[in-house]
């Protein structure tokens, strides 16, 4: 028998979920309202578990799909383990472009993968009784998550740290590149019709100097869809905000304001799914 994997290690089931033609194995556990979770790049991992386990021991169900990759058990010191991520994260990074399922590179497309997560985001409502989720998406799935909004299904939408279409290096000279929201423009216009509606929430996050995600696309969210949309900025260098949060990195500069900003999530979720 297979060694379990960090997820079950942690009392989290694996069930494959298909809709919209694709098909993911996808991770649940906990009771009550249910929240998606959708990992970061390279893949789905132990820093993913950690930030599930904090959200679910405050008293929700979590769905998290593995959207490309497999599943990292844990950090891999020296060399070797530098030279590991750095080529998962190229080979994934790689996928990532040339799926029909994201969209990477393009402006003013919606990642076909949205209609999966909003599929799965109804089938998890429906299981748990109760009118709407929490979808919470980070680097890669940032923007996924914003998607997703669209549906009044999903009472709040994260997106920390929204990495597509990817605006590093050259690809950041490309006019429009850094503000490009990730969604058609359909897509853009649902969402501001819905930004004064009180059901509606977006939340997003994002390091200061970010070299991953665009100051310009969080800096958007909250400019086009406010009152509905807030943007929280964590001080100085970093990415992966809520993994920071819920594992402990020790940022000390800023530990405060990741542990705020952590908590100021829980209580949107609460104030949002548990009604």
């Amino acid at each position: 028998m297979a060694r379990p994997n960090v997820a079950e290690r942690h009392g989290y089931a694996c069930e494959p979920f298909a809709a919209a033609g694709w098909r993911h194995d996808v991770y649940r556990g906990g009771s009550g309202p249910a929240v998606l979770l959708l990992h970061e790049m390279p893949s789905f991992s132990w820093r993913t578990v950690r930030l599930a386990n904090h959200i679910r021991d405050r008293g929700y169900r979590i769905v998290m799909p593995i959207l490309v990759g497999g599943i990292r058990e844990g950090p891999i010191g020296g060399w070797r383990g530098g030279l590991a991520l750095a080529a998962e994260f190229s080979v994934n990074a790689l996928r990532i472009c040339v799926s029909r399922e994201f969209v990477a590179l393009l402006q003013h497309r919606t990642s076909p993968v949205s209609d999966y997560l909003l599929a799965l985001a109804r089938a998890e409502a429906a299981e748990s009784g109760r009118p709407k989720v929490g979808v919470i998406g980070m680097c890669f799935s940032g923007g996924f998550a914003l998607a997703t909004a669209i549906d009044p299904v999903v009472g709040v939408a994260v997106a920390s740290q929204p990495a597509l279409p990817f605006a590093t290096g050259p690809l950041g000279w490309i006019p429009g590149q850094a503000a490009d929201l990730g969604l058609s423009e359909s897509d853009r216009l649902t969402l501001v019709g819905r930004k004064d509606d009180p059901d509606f929430c977006v939340r997003a996050l994002r390091y200061d100097d970010d070299r991953i995600a665009p100051k310009a696309r969080v800096e958007r969210i909250e400019r086009e869809l406010r009152p509905g949309a807030s943007l929280t900025r964590i001080t100085g260098p970093g990415h992966p905000v809520l993994s920071d949060a819920a594992d402990g990195t020790p940022h000390a500069p800023v530990r405060k304001e990741l542990d705020d900003a952590l908590a100021a999530l829980i209580a949107t979720l609460d104030e949002r799914l548990k009604v």
